[in-house]
């Protein structure tokens, strides 16, 4: 005969007996004993905690002491050889004299220009200074009218007599209670008869070690150079002194004060009026100047090199505004339709316990908490063996 609990009946793992292990044995009722503490802190046995502090022991190296030095591995002493000079072999000296004349001094030259100085005399009126401003026209001064004054009340004084009895003397009334004990520790130090241990941790760790001598590098003693210093430098042999003319220095002339009257021609009257038609004369430099003899080359940069090609009009790029229609039936088999398919979830028989839905009939409740069910086919197996064991006489 199979007898299940709560516990094993379960498949979802929410259904469990109450548990009593030291609750009071035909006592279901009273609370459970079993606290979280007791089931799950269980006292042990734990012995002293090893330390894991370093064993600090000197640990000498027997290799060799490696003196090959970064700066000795990487720079190698090499042989010097004289530095190659580059001066040229011919130097080229122009013969003539210089030609200090720039192409501004050939192209700009001086010309006459008339002043646009305005007058500096002041411009009086005659007519009488207007001082009314437009404060004085709109803002006119009127009549403020007179304060309201409200009627004072006369004070009267309150002929009850005052109650001075307050909260805290009505709710906190004097009772009598003994003096509160004095939690202040006691003065006395703590004295002990046990000698001083004056052992640190400076003087348990840091220990005196034998060093050994500081191994010093002695250079190497100074050779001097038996051959005989040069002292013609690259400068004193390469520049050397040229025979030049002076450079006669260019300064503006000073600009004369002009005595000419004041001319009232403003720019605007000046530059905006009706011109005579026809072409410009040319300006011409009243110095030397040679026109060149060669023909002008009126190509240009931009017409040698942008020739022009014949294409036809751009392709437009923006996109139809027709939607997009296709033939082909509209697919709405989707990623869960065809993976997470509908399953039949199966009911806890914990759940159905004691319903008459249930396929298990309780058998007896024991004193620590557990609930026992059987079979209900166990049950009408069970009967019918009684009835063939014996049978009903007619």
């Amino acid at each position: 005969m199979t007898k299940l609990c709560i516990c094993q009946i379960c498949t979802c793992g929410k259904h469990r007996c109450p548990h009593r292990p030291y609750g009071i044995i035909g006592k279901g009722d009273q609370p459970c004993a079993v606290t979280e503490y007791r089931s799950e802190f269980i006292p042990r046995e734990v012995g002293m905690r090893e330390s894991f502090k370093p064993d600090y022991k000197f640990q000498p190296s027997g290799v060799p002491l490696d003196d090959q030095t970064t700066h000795k591995h990487d720079y190698i002493k090499h042989s010097l050889d004289k530095a190659r000079s580059f001066k040229p072999e011919e130097v080229y000296i122009p013969h003539g004299d210089f030609d200090s004349l720039t192409s501004y001094n050939k192209e700009f030259t001086r010309a006459m220009r008339q002043p646009i100085r305005p007058d500096q005399t002041i411009l009086q009126s005659r007519d009488p200074f207007d001082d009314r401003t437009g404060y004085r026209s709109d803002y006119i001064h009127h009549p403020q009218q007179e304060r309201f004054q409200r009627a004072r009340e006369e004070y009267i004084p309150n002929q009850t007599a005052l109650d001075s009895l307050t909260t805290h003397r009505r709710d906190f009334t004097p009772k009598d209670v003994d003096r509160t004990r004095s939690m202040k520790p006691d003065q006395q130090g703590y004295r002990s008869n046990a000698p001083f241990d004056d052992a640190t941790t400076t003087k348990t760790d840091y220990k005196p070690w034998e060093v050994q001598p500081i191994q010093t590098h002695r250079p190497d003693e100074y050779r001097p150079n038996p051959a005989e210093m040069d002292l013609n430098t690259m400068y004193n042999s390469e520049f050397t002194l040229k025979p030049l003319t002076k450079v006669t220095a260019i300064r503006p002339t000073e600009r004369p004060g002009v005595d000419a009257k004041f001319d009232g021609n403003t720019t605007y009257l000046g530059d905006y009026r009706k011109w005579p038609g026809g072409r410009p004369p040319a300006i011409k430099s009243q110095s030397g100047y040679e026109p060149p003899s060669m023909p002008f080359e009126g190509m240009s940069t931009y017409k040698g090199h942008y020739i022009p090609h014949d294409s036809g009009p751009q392709r437009s790029y923006k996109p139809e505004n027709a939607a997009f229609r296709s033939t082909v039936p509209f697919d709405d088999a989707t990623m869960y339709r065809t993976e997470f398919t509908p399953k039949e979830i199966e009911a806890c028989p914990a759940t159905l316990l004691d319903s008459p839905r249930s396929n298990f009939i309780h058998h007896h409740t024991e004193p620590t908490g557990h609930k026992f069910y059987q079979p209900h086919h166990e049950l009408q197996t069970q009967y019918q063996q009684q009835q063939q064991q014996y049978p009903i006489s007619v």
